[in-house]
């Protein structure tokens, strides 16, 4: 299996972007020190402080799956739930010609 690529973004609901941004925090060292984890990074837009992005990098589809099956993954998406307007996630793999 080959590396799997992760971009979430995240666009939160009006008022709630300090709380949002507290949640995110909170999933990243977790998340981190999962096995399988290559990087795990939380970026917030310069243009529109509303917009969270994630990029991931996970070993293998089967990394990715242990960590959307983690409790700290599910506790995340039970909290950003309210929180968010949107979300897109794509899954994504290298492309080397």
């Amino acid at each position: 299996m080959s590396v799997v690529i992760v971009t979430a973004i995240l666009e939160v609901k009006p008022g709630s972007e300090e709380k949002l941004y507290d949640v995110l925090l909170n999933v990243l060292a977790p998340s981190k020190s999962e096995n399988g984890c290559i990087r795990y990074d939380l970026h917030r837009s310069i243009d529109n402080p509303s917009t969270f992005v994630f990029y991931e990098q996970w070993r293998d589809k089967h990394a990715l799956d242990e960590h959307l099956s983690s409790a700290h993954y599910k506790n995340y998406q039970k909290q950003t739930e309210a929180l968010t307007l949107n979300r897109t996630v794509h899954l994504l793999k290298p492309v080397n010609p």
